[in-house]
């Protein structure tokens, strides 16, 4: 009986290595999953059909940087239809201020991913949400690549790629023209490409370190690479700048402990001289030259180049500041970077200016439990809808909600997932809170200077709070590896939660997409007064 039983375990171990040698499930689980979030996404992509929330800020930029190479100013007619309404009717040129560049308080660069958009599926809801469509997809499946190689499973990457696909808050960010799904997808891809730096740099430094001294000077493109897509979410929002500190300084630590576990006696001195220190190029000045190349609409106006490439001579808010502001000690070639500065000190204080209060206003610590979602669109339709019976009363909302099952148990996980780091360091817990700590901590500040922000500013840690759920199953398969009776039930518990995820997110569903639902069917998904 035995014996049989060995050549079924044979047969059975068998087959797996043939599939695994047919499909490189590494990457084919991955795309599955980013299959089903572009499925999810595009469904509807155009709908609701107006300009929802900021869109009436971004996708107006976007079309102004498409055709001017930088943002105009847009004013209602006279007597005659708002701008809003003109673009919409696909004439939007005619809601411009003539001959005025517009003031923007965010860099360029997600606004010119969003024109992208434009150029190809024209001025209307889904030209205008398609990049952001497309980025939120990306998101998943570099989350979905990432967690693989943190967590040395196919089956746990594909888990904690999921669980990004299946909150609202990603759903709704990936279907409105708006800058927070670019900033995440730049910062996760960041991190992803420092996960990489770090296991091929503990390989190399294992193989050529020998005994003493500080270990040798290695060559980092995956950390030029980190450097680039951080300078890129930069170059998105300046809330990029946070998570470029933050990971910064994860992967020095990161470099101290490789050292250390190579073999260098001065593990500390060999970082500071040859990560660190070198680090000032290939990270931080690498990050400025990308951020700076993303201003290169702004750089072009007003000049000849700008005219060629657009088809008219617009100078850019302040782009000519330096020429009515001559200085005795810069050389003149240098005015357009004086004038960019100038304008960044301008902005810096516009958004210190941005106090006071707002209804959809959500402090960041009401980000992680969902205390105050924005409301991005709501109508009440009197029946005659599909899926609303004349005598409904019918609702269409999408509502930045993040899925509760997700960020609510989210909060216990790093809880635990603390408590666990103190007791035995693990640096996948340590990397996991880092991550979300950079997209919450920086925002304090401005929270007690009574700055207005929204639970949209929450996106970034969304990846991070996925990691942190999925590491604690790992943790707890982990713990059942000695023992087998517990095998079969952690794997059932994680595929309930898993279950029960979906089903909420599913359930949510029409609140994140302006689905027609009856009123009454809307009002028992505002689990919380605050989300009314």
């Amino acid at each position: 009986m035995a014996t049989v039983m060995i050549d079924r375990e044979e047969r059975r171990e068998g087959r797996a290595r043939r599939l695994a040698d047919a499909f490189d499930w590494g990457w084919l689980g991955p795309l599955l999953v980013a299959a089903y979030a572009f499925t999810v996404v595009f469904v509807r992509l155009g709908d609701p059909h107006e300009l929802m929330w900021d869109e009436t800020y971004y996708a107006k930029d976007a079309w102004a940087l498409l055709h001017s190479g930088v943002e105009l100013a847009w004013r209602d007619q006279p007597g005659g239809q708002p701008a809003n309404g003109l673009v919409m009717a696909g004439n939007p040129e005619a809601g411009l201020r003539q001959g005025t560049a517009g003031y923007a308080v965010h860099p360029p660069l997600g606004k010119w991913l969003i024109a992208l958009g434009v150029a190809v599926f024209g001025m209307d809801p889904f030209g205008w949400r398609v990049a952001a469509g497309l980025a939120g997809v990306l998101i998943v499946l570099i989350v979905a690549r990432t967690a693989r190689r943190v967590f040395g499973s196919t089956l746990l990457g594909c888990a904690a790629g999921l669980l990004v696909a299946l909150d609202g808050s990603w759903l709704v960010a990936s279907r409105v023209s708006m800058l927070d799904v670019f900033l995440a997808l730049f910062i996760v891809a960041g991190f992803g490409c420092l996960v990489v730096d770090r296991d091929r740099t503990r390989e190399a430094l294992e193989a050529r370190t020998g005994p003493g001294g500080f270990g040798p000077f290695l060559w980092r493109p995956w950390r030029i690479a980190a450097a680039v897509c951080l300078g890129l979410a930069c170059c998105t929002k300046w809330a990029g700048l946070y998570a470029l500190v933050f990971f910064w300084a994860l992967a020095l630590l990161w470099d101290r402990s490789a050292r250390a576990r190579a073999g260098a006696s001065r593990p500390w001195t060999g970082t500071l001289l040859l990560d660190a220190a070198p680090s000032l190029l290939t990270v931080w000045a690498v990050a400025l030259a990308t951020y700076t190349a993303g201003w290169w609409g702004w750089f072009v106006s007003g000049t000849g180049l700008q005219e060629r490439l657009f088809g008219r001579t617009l100078p850019g808010a302040g782009r000519l500041w330096a020429e009515t502001h001559p200085s005795g000690f810069w050389p003149g070639f240098l005015d357009p970077l004086r004038s960019l500065w100038h304008r960044h000190a301008e902005v810096l204080e516009f958004h210190r200016g941005v106090t006071g209060s707002h209804p959809a206003q959500s402090w960041p610590w009401e980000w992680l439990y969902l205390g105050r979602p924005a409301g991005m669109h709501f109508r009440i339709h009197q029946g005659g809808r599909e899926g609303c019976t004349p005598a409904d009363q019918c609702v269409t909302s999408v509502t930045d909600l993040g899925t509760p099952a997700i960020w609510w148990a989210a909060l216990l996980a790093l809880a635990v997932l603390f408590v666990l780091m103190i007791r035995s360091w693990d640096w996948r817990a340590g990397a996991v809170l880092w991550g979300c700590l950079a997209g919450f901590l920086p925002w304090l500040p401005s929270a007690a200077e009574g700055r207005v922000m929204f639970s949209t500013y929450a996106l970034p840690m969304l990846p991070f709070a996925a990691l942190a759920l999925v590491l604690l199953f790992a943790k707890a398969l982990e713990a059942a590896r000695d023992r087998p009776a517990l095998r079969i039930p952690v794997s059932l518990v994680g595929a309930a939660y898993l279950g029960m995820v979906a089903w909420n997110f599913w359930y949510f569903y029409p609140v994140l997409t302006a689905d027609v639902v009856p009123y009454d069917a809307w009002h028992a998904r505002m689990w919380l007064p605050s989300w009314i």
